[in-house]
Parts: structure tokens; sequence; C-alpha cells
């Protein structure tokens, strides 16, 4: 069977915007512009190198709201086979669990694959546990924050950088990889390709009842967590300016790094 690299990918807000539930907040979707997430770009790119060497279809897979098909119709531009979107009003309100269970049920019911690939973290709500926890509810080895993928037979060897450590490690497939995005682009994509992707390209669709899910187990319902309140976090920054001689700043500079072990 010709086989299948799925990539998970999320639309996310440009602008954080969240609204009530039951005196907890959730993110409010229809009220700020969605965009591609940037790790899941990187995650496609992945994918799309592994089928110009490899072979077999690239499969685009999202959960979201009836909005999220922009997002998966970008993916199909930029070069993806397929995409299939799990929408469904039961979904709303989930949290990286239930988002994980829902993708694992979707991910299931497409045949062939091998691989998963899912961005390292998303910019709303930046936690790195969809991926994780969807290995889980597929039985998958899984490495994260990956940075370099070979394919050898049944064998997916991969690079990671995980605190401040770069780590190769060998799998057998089916796998599950979370990839780190280095803040380049898919490029740009041409009006041509983005225009077919709206007219003549489809989107398949799932809600609860094709994946055959419990709504006990989905959406809000289906999460445990709750959030009460929320900030946006600032790091405090200090500085030192030097007025020195150049060779003077550079041997301060220097040792300040030493001092602070950034330097190794």
């Amino acid at each position: 069977m010709n086989p299948a690299w799925i990539v998970c990918v999320k639309q996310v807000p440009r602008e954080p915007v969240f609204k009530r539930n039951a005196g907890f907040l959730q993110m409010d979707r229809e009220r700020t512009e969605g965009v591609l997430n940037p790790d899941d770009r990187a995650a496609l790119e992945k994918a799309l190198q592994i089928r110009r060497e490899q072979g077999g279809r690239v499969v685009t897979v999202s959960m979201g709201p009836p909005a999220a098909e922009a997002a998966l119709r970008e993916t199909l531009a930029a070069g993806a086979d397929e995409a299939v979107l799990l929408s469904d009003p039961a979904f709303a309100g989930a949290d990286t669990l239930a988002t994980a269970y829902t993708l694992a049920a979707g991910i299931r019911r497409i045949p062939g694959w091998r691989l998963v690939l899912c961005g390292s973290r998303s910019l709303d709500s930046d936690t790195g546990q969809v991926g994780p926890q969807l290995a889980e509810f597929l039985d998958l080895p899984m490495a994260t924050r990956v940075v370099k993928i070979e394919l050898r037979k049944d064998e997916v060897l991969v690079e990671r950088l995980l605190d401040g450590f770069r780590e190769r490690l060998a799998m057998d497939m089916p796998a599950l990889l979370t990839v780190r995005g280095d803040g380049r682009d898919l490029g740009a994509l041409s009006l041509r390709a983005l225009e077919d992707s709206f007219e003549s390209r489809t989107v398949t669709r799932w809600g609860l009842k094709d994946l055959e899910l419990d709504g006990a187990c989905v959406g809000w319902e289906g999460s445990p967590t709750r959030a009460k309140e929320y900030a946006l976090w600032q790091r405090p920054r200090s500085g030192e300016k030097l007025e020195a001689k150049t060779a003077e700043a550079v041997e301060r500079i220097l040792s300040v790094l030493a001092d602070r072990n950034v330097l190794g």
C-alpha cells in the first residue's frame, strides 16, 4: 500500500481572544483571524521532503471549527496530497488531551500511515503536549523537537535538539515525531496553487459520528483542564552598556558570557 506520511496541523489565532464558559476561560476562535501554526509548517516541509525521497503521499489532519479548513487548503497548495478536517460542535473547547484523543481516532481511519509528524509547539497554548499525548493514544514510539529525519526501511533515524544537547535516535516505524521549526517559511505559494486548493481540491470532513467517539471524551466535556484566569507574561531584562575600545569591550563581553556559562 502507498505509505502515508501524516502531518497534524493547527490553525492558531494571530491574537489570543478568550470567552467565558461556565466560569472558565476558553479560546474564542471565531473572533480572531487564524493562521497556520509555524512549527506545523516545519513538520509539513519535513513530510514533503520524505515524499520526495521515499514516495508515498502526504496527508494533513486538523481538528477545529469549519474555518480551520483554510489552513488545510494552504497545506494542499504547498504540496500535500490529501487533507482531513475533524470538525464537529462536540469538539469545541477541547484541551490537549481531548484534542489528541480526537486526532488519534481520525488518523486510525487513514490507510497505510507510517509516520506522524506534529509541530513541537503551537503559538496559542505553547504546551507541547498534543504530540506526546497523541503518541500514547496511538501506542507509538516518539521523539520531540526533531530537526533532522532519515528513513531506512522500517526504521526512522532522527536528530533533535534538547536542553542544549544534540541527540541522535533510531526508532522502529510507525512512529511519531514533533518537529522543531527553524523560523523559515514554506516559501511563497503561487496564486495558481492557492486557487486550485480552494476550487479543485477536496478536504475530507469527519465528525463525531464518523469517528464513532463518545461525546463525553471529546471537546469541553472530555477536557480535564480548566483555566480560570490568564495574563500576558513578560520577561524582565537587564543590560550593561560598555564604553571601551573594541578589544577591551570584547574581552569584557566574553568574560560575562563565560561567567554565566552561556559559552558552555
